[in-house]
């Protein structure tokens, strides 16, 4: 079985006729990108490093609308003492425990991040006509997978860009209970961090109506039920029509993440667990593979011993030694031997990837 691990330099090369600028392409630093060449720029989906800033002035309104940010923003923007944005929120996260404002600013990070990707996706979409290279990836992984066996789709993303490209393909899902994974036969989604359209209702007495502004200045007193849903939990028209009030089922993006830092429904972690000691191939894209709490998991449930180990292994990364270098301590981190990995050329990105078509390497069985 094929699993796709999608990171944030899938999404920020997305679109296979504008890729991103050459000094930028697959860039994971920190500091802001150079102004954008192209109007089409500001929608781009960011890296982690890009997530607060603003060079284009086009998210004002959205960090307006959130006033206990503010006195944060500085700090991501710019994080201290050359740490990482992650770095930073796990430092602010600490502060968290006695400190009832500083969970409210945390908690308006969820709908910061809500906000912004939703606002990010729709707009990519419009600028590529929704023509992706998931789209693209998705099509050649369907042509060739003629045992019609589960593939396992695992995004990090809080976008829609993976989502939106599975429509092409009959993939319809309905809620976010059991029946999630019966939108496509073969085609299995997961999202391990959450997502823009997915939300958790608040644990209060049916028909409790809290606004966004309440829900944050409750953020140090409220509890966050195990039940999730889809749906766009900060706009006005849908926020009161659950019968309860929702939050934004987002991960904080912070450096060490735990088992906590998981954002999804339990049945879909069950689910993975049940599909996992059948992935014998594994292709990466955009990830950094830094999620600790995720590596673990694959070092648990993923087959072991003999030719039950990982048959294939490919990391796609904006050059060939960042590609080796994550392949090598992915596989020291799930604690498993490859058989055959593609060590081939990884210029250009997940743009070059599918104009190439070389998925067609997983299925050299």
């Amino acid at each position: 079985m094929l699993m796709v691990i999608f990171g944030a330099g899938a999404s920020y090369d997305s679109a296979p006729d504008f890729p991103p600028p050459q000094s930028q392409a697959g860039q994971q630093n920190f500091g802001p990108p150079p102004t954008p060449p192209n109007p089409r720029e500001i929608w781009r989906p960011p890296l982690t490093p890009q997530l607060f800033l603003d060079s284009n002035g086009e998210f004002g309104g959205i960090v307006r609308n959130y006033p206990k940010l503010l006195p944060i923003l500085p700090h991501l923007r710019r994080p201290s003492s050359g740490r990482s944005v992650e770095e930073e929120l796990e430092a602010w996260q600490a502060e968290a425990s006695g400190d009832p404002e500083r969970n409210r600013q945390l908690f308006s990070i969820r709908y910061y991040l809500h906000d912004l990707l939703l606002k990010v996706s729709t707009e990519w979409l419009k600028q590529t006509s929704n023509v992706t290279n998931y789209v693209m990836l998705i099509d050649q992984i369907r042509h060739l997978n003629t045992v019609n066996e589960p593939v396992c789709l695992v995004t990090f993303n809080y976008d829609l860009l993976l989502d939106r490209a599975l429509l092409s393909f009959a993939y319809h899902p309905q809620t976010l209970d059991h029946r999630y994974f019966d939108a496509h036969p073969t085609l299995k989604l997961f999202k391990p961090h959450g997502s823009v359209d997915w939300a958790r209702f608040v644990d209060v007495p049916p028909n409790t109506r809290l606004g966004v502004d309440q829900l944050i200045d409750q953020a140090d007193t409220i509890k966050i039920s195990e039940d999730y849903l889809i749906a766009d939990a900060s706009h006005p028209s849908t926020i009161h029509s659950f019968g309860r009030p929702v939050v934004p089922a987002i991960a904080i993006p912070v450096q060490t993440k735990t088992e906590d830092t998981f954002e999804w429904p339990q049945r879909h972690r069950a689910y993975l667990d049940e599909l996992l000691p059948s992935v014998t191939r594994i292709l990466i894209i955009g990830w950094q593979a830094k999620e600790a709490h995720f590596l673990k998991l694959l070092r648990e449930k993923l087959p072991t011993g003999g030719l039950t180990q990982i048959t294939h292994l490919q990391v796609v990364g904006r050059d060939t030694a960042e590609a080796m270098n994550i392949s090598k301590q992915f596989t020291a981190d799930i604690g498993r031997t490859v058989k055959k990995f593609h060590s081939g050329p990884t210029q250009g990105g997940f743009s070059h990837f599918v104009a190439q078509k070389l998925v067609d390497f997983f299925f050299d069985y």
